[in-house]
This record gives structure tokens, sequence and C-alpha cells, in this order.
């Protein structure tokens, strides 16, 4: 048996609009006709009797939706302090590595250095100072 809209509002005792409400809400399976009605099968009307009588109303689902979407905030949130520790760990460790390098570096830097301060000391050695010329004038007095 298929019954349309109006027809089951009246059997439930609710109005027209409710129970579009509910099927949009509750998502009743039903389909619609060619006019754009909907059309209830016998298993739609019974979902939409347990939800009147059992007295589920829209403050209750929509605790239970919040509920759903608190929980998957909380996964998200979840998620993006993972992904923000993996950053920080993949830039610590790329740092890490620039300052070995570096240091590396400093370390080449001051073995050419002490490379160079070597053979300028050994050259100041081996070259001995110039004596001046001194005329004869300049040896007698």
């Amino acid at each position: 048996m298929e019954l349309k809209t109006s027809a089951v509002a009246k059997r439930l005792g609710v109005s027209t609009k409710t129970v579009q409400r509910w099927v949009k809400k509750y998502n009743i399976p039903c389909t619609k006709n060619e006019a754009g009605h909907y059309v209830f099968t016998n298993e739609a009307i019974e979902q939409l009797e347990k939800y009147k009588f059992l007295g589920i109303d829209e403050e209750e689902k929509e605790h239970a939706e919040w509920e759903e979407v608190e929980q998957r905030l909380n996964e998200l949130e979840r998620k993006i302090d993972q992904k923000a520790d993996d950053v920080v760990s993949f830039q610590l460790l790329q740092h890490r590595r620039e300052i070995e390098e570096m240091l590396q570096y400093i370390q080449q830097l001051e073995q050419r250095i002490a490379h160079l301060e070597h053979q300028q000391q050994t050259k100041l050695i081996h070259e001995q100072p110039k004596q001046k010329r001194r005329g004869i004038i300049s040896f007698f007095l």
C-alpha cells in the first residue's frame, strides 16, 4: 500500500509539513511521484510511526547530531595536532642537518686558517731580514 503525504499525516495525527520534515531529517526511504510528491511505502510509514510513538523529538535528534559533529571535530583536531607534530619533527631534523653542515664547514675553514698561518710563519722564519747597506760614513758614526 502506498500513501501520499496528506494521508500519512492524517494517519499519524501531524501536519504534512511535519511528515516532510521527518522524511528529510530522519532519512526515511520514500520515492516521489511525477508531480514531485512523496509516496510512502508501508515500511516508510512504520518508521514514521516509530519516530512519532517512541517520542524521539527534534531536540534529542539534534543533540545526537551535535555529538557526532563534536566527535568529528575532535578527530580532526587530533589529526591536525599529529600533522603539526610531524611537521615540527621534520623541521627540527632539517635544521639539525643544516647545523651539522655549518659546523663541518667551520671546521674546514679553521683548518685552512691554521694551514695558512703555519705557511706564513714558515715563510717568515726562512726569510732572514736583509741588512741595510750602510754607507761608509754611517759606519763610523
